[in-house]
């Protein structure tokens, strides 16, 4: 039984087959073209949002479920934050901005009122694109390995991209304008210093831990996460773990093995600071609830489209895949006492 990662749960290697099938289908290989028909595996054209020319084929659930998975596996921002399908290329969602207020009262005498207050978050979608080339023979082979490698190289891709935005864009072109947490919280309460010095991954101690983790409002903790850098991960919770324990390795079905500390579950990014240079005032690591605080809105699923003449000289085959997304990082309601919000970022002081 070969090792099947992305293509997860029940019926994991039929799902791999379908999506393999299909890629090599797009490519013009007639037997795959023959075995979707068969099997009833529609090839669907996309199409652009300004007119009606063909902008590649919609993949298939199975691959477009598979590279959720694979972006979900090495990146971090999507599997924390709230995923919102939109039906219009702009949208306007609410967004409760304040609640409810429960009063004792006297006998007979009149209750306060209060409102429930909501604004808006506007979203406009981005195209999201990559370009790449492999080998003809690829193409060729088994379609289960196909799929795993699409999926993957694909997942991995998208996860950088989204990660870069949701957690460290600056609203700059090179992340098309989003702004992430570590711009959102600077100013507010979300934003934790650690102790004077403290400005690597091996000085963090466990009052900066703790710091950080009373810096999010409670009703967030349930859903809370930590979110770090893989060097961040192995020289601050793993060094911590060592001496107070708290550090949590499981396997998964599919190989891939998850973690937790004190807790919560660690969900890494290489999109994070490292620590190779210097964090002095710079976000070290995240925790929190992302889903309360942001939202990833999605316009339209994966789009793959493949060329065979463009690189016909180097016998290589050209793949584009897209998708439309928006990533708005609005912070969540903050408590109207401390001022603390669902997403915390410990910062680098020196």
């Amino acid at each position: 039984m070969r090792k099947i990662k992305c293509f997860a749960g029940p019926n994991a290697e039929r799902r791999a087959e379908i999506a393999g099938q299909w890629l090599k289908a797009i490519t013009g290989n007639a037997r795959s073209q023959d075995w979707c028909i068969t099997n009833k595996i529609a090839l669907v054209k996309a199409q652009t949002e300004t007119s009606n020319t063909a902008g590649g084929f919609l993949a298939p659930e199975a691959l477009a479920d598979a590279v959720t998975v694979a972006r979900e596996a090495y990146g971090s921002f999507r599997a924390g934050t709230l995923v919102a399908p939109l039906k219009t290329a702009s949208q306007i969602r609410p967004r409760r901005a304040n609640s409810l207020t429960a009063s004792f009262v006297a006998d007979g005498a009149a209750i306060p009122e209060s409102q429930m207050q909501f604004d808006g978050i506007g979203v406009d979608p981005k195209k999201l694109a990559i370009l790449g080339r492999s080998s003809t023979e690829l193409w060729e082979d088994e379609a289960v390995g196909l799929a795993e490698y699409a999926a993957s190289e694909v997942g991995w891709a998208m996860s950088v991209a989204e990660d870069g935005c949701g957690f460290m864009g600056d609203g700059t072109s090179a992340y098309s304008g989003m702004s992430g947490f570590a711009t959102k919280l600077i100013g507010t309460k979300g934003a934790i210093p650690a102790t004077a010095g403290h400005d690597t991954f091996a000085e963090i101690d466990s009052v900066d831990i703790g710091n950080v983790i009373a810096g999010v409002i409670g009703s967030a903790l349930p859903g809370a996460a930590w979110y770090i850098s893989p060097i961040g991960f192995a020289q601050a919770l793993c060094r911590l773990a060592v001496v107070t324990g708290g550090l949590i390795a499981t396997p998964q079905p599919n190989g891939l093995i998850t973690y937790s500390y004190l807790g919560w579950p660690v969900r890494l990014s290489g999109a994070l600071l490292d620590g190779s240079s210097s964090m002095v005032d710079k976000p070290m690591l995240f925790f929190g609830d992302l889903a309360m605080g942001s939202v990833l809105a999605e316009r339209r699923s994966l789009t793959i489209a493949t060329s065979l003449q463009r690189a016909l000289d180097a016998d290589e085959i050209l793949f584009r895949a897209t998708e439309r997304v928006d990533i708005v990082c609005h912070g969540g309601v903050a408590d109207p006492t401390t001022g603390r919000g669902p997403v915390a970022m410990l910062v680098g002081k020196s």
